[in-house]
């Protein structure tokens, strides 16, 4: 993982805030800036529903390759935005991970223009070689640094994207980690039902997702630390808290269980010895098991999503693909990913907002994945349900759903 530096020097900054961080970075290369490029990516003039926290870490970890093999480090500012800065990469190394935000974003019109074009309001270069690119950015990183400690003293309770808290950094990142070992987590497991709907309003419930409550197991582990102030850094706790996850689901009696679960992991674990002991643990009942995966996390090493994914489908698992939202099925096929389900986030913002030779597009999509195969996540309302019908989509998740689940369960229907 690549050093995210420690700032000092800053003539009364918050040396706590990214912001302040990145002016440090910039400032300590000025006599040695060759080889030096910062890009500046503009997260925070993305519509307002695509600028929530999910969709900042998945982009953040889309660099998780970079940041691992190279000179480079990604700070992530308060307002959304996020600035890399690199040292003797390659250009074309820093095309990869910045295509594949852009593609995560690709409903916005910020993400219509081209790289390098005159259009592109995404993206902004800096060659820090060059005096003038310096200086230009320098005097950047110094007003967003001065931005942020104005708003941290008008405004002390509001932080980064995530929980509130002080960030958290690699100096409480191994202690939290360590806490996060050995506290029990089985209480603060919640469930969501993911739902099928057929005409009548009638119903099955496909699976029940299983997932930690974050602002809890924050209040029980570290209560005064913003655990998703780091993208990269809380990556590295997910990766405990799916082996703690493992653990206690594995000790569930399948046999007996009548409906499906389904659990997010990342690949990494998934082809950990610890995902071997839980396969072994669960005693063949697989096929009573939805595995969900990020798409960043696929996109960022599709070897080994593709080897994660058929040792999962050949011993019995359905494989599920998280983090698309509606508008992106017309630049994207998910079904060349062969996943048993893809999972769509749905927002109030594409009622009415959607041309129809768009919707033609999507409805298009959805027929090639299999309508049975698509769910619609984050479901709010009965509209959001109709909207997705008229799409050919018939399975959704949601708070919506859940007081749905809840009727039909009073009403003997499921």
């Amino acid at each position: 993982m690549a050093d995210i530096g420690t700032a000092g020097g800053l003539g009364g900054q918050d040396a706590t805030s990214e912001e302040s961080l990145l002016l440090d970075h910039v400032q300590r290369i000025e006599r040695n800036r060759q080889g030096s490029f910062a890009v500046h990516v503009h997260l925070s003039k993305l519509r307002s529903h695509l600028r929530q926290s999910h969709y900042i870490r998945v982009a953040a970890r889309s660099f998780d390759a970079l940041l691992n093999n190279h000179e480079a480090t990604l700070y992530l500012l308060s307002n959304t935005d996020m600035v890399l800065m690199c040292r003797n990469v390659r250009i074309d190394e820093i095309d990869v991970p910045i295509y594949k935000v852009r593609a995560l974003f690709s409903e916005d019109p910020i993400t219509f223009g081209a790289e390098g074009s005159m259009e592109n309001r995404f993206t902004a270069w800096f060659d820090l070689a060059q005096s003038g690119e310096y200086a230009a950015f320098l005097a950047q990183a110094r007003d967003m640094a001065a931005r942020a400690q104005r708003q941290k003293r008008d405004k002390p309770g509001e932080r980064a994207p995530g929980m509130a808290g002080r960030p958290l950094d690699p100096t409480n990142l191994s202690a939290i980690n360590k806490l996060l070992q050995g506290t029990r987590i089985a209480d603060l497991i919640r469930q969501q039902s993911a739902v099928e709907v057929y005409p009548g309003g009638k119903g099955d419930v496909l699976f029940r997702e299983h997932y930690v409550s974050m602002p809890e197991l924050q209040t029980r582990i570290a209560p005064e630390v913003n655990l998703f102030a780091s993208p990269w850094l809380f990556q590295y706790l997910t990766e405990t808290l799916d082996r703690r996850m493992l653990s206690v689901i594995g000790r569930r009696d399948f046999a007996k269980m009548k409906q499906a679960i389904s659990v997010n992991l990342n690949i990494t674990t998934i082809l950990s010895p610890g995902f071997q002991n839980f396969h072994d643990q669960i005693n063949g009942n697989s096929d009573k098991i939805v595995v969900e995966m990020q798409t960043i996390d696929v996109f960022a090493d599709m070897g080994a999503f593709a080897f994660a994914r058929d040792w999962l489908q050949e011993h019995g698992y359905r494989v599920l693909i998280d983090g698309l939202n509606p508008l992106s099925l017309q630049f994207f096929d998910p079904s060349v990913l062969a996943a048993d389900f893809v999972k769509v986030s749905w927002s109030p913002d594409f009622l009415g907002g959607v041309p129809e030779d768009r919707m033609v597009e999507m409805r298009e999509v959805v027929e090639d994945v299999g309508s049975s195969s698509v769910i619609l996540a984050r479901v709010d309302s009965e509209d959001a349900v109709k909207w997705a019908l008229t799409l050919g989509i018939q399975r959704f998740q949601g708070h919506y759903i859940d007081r749905v689940v809840e009727a039909m369960v009073a009403k003997g229907i499921i």
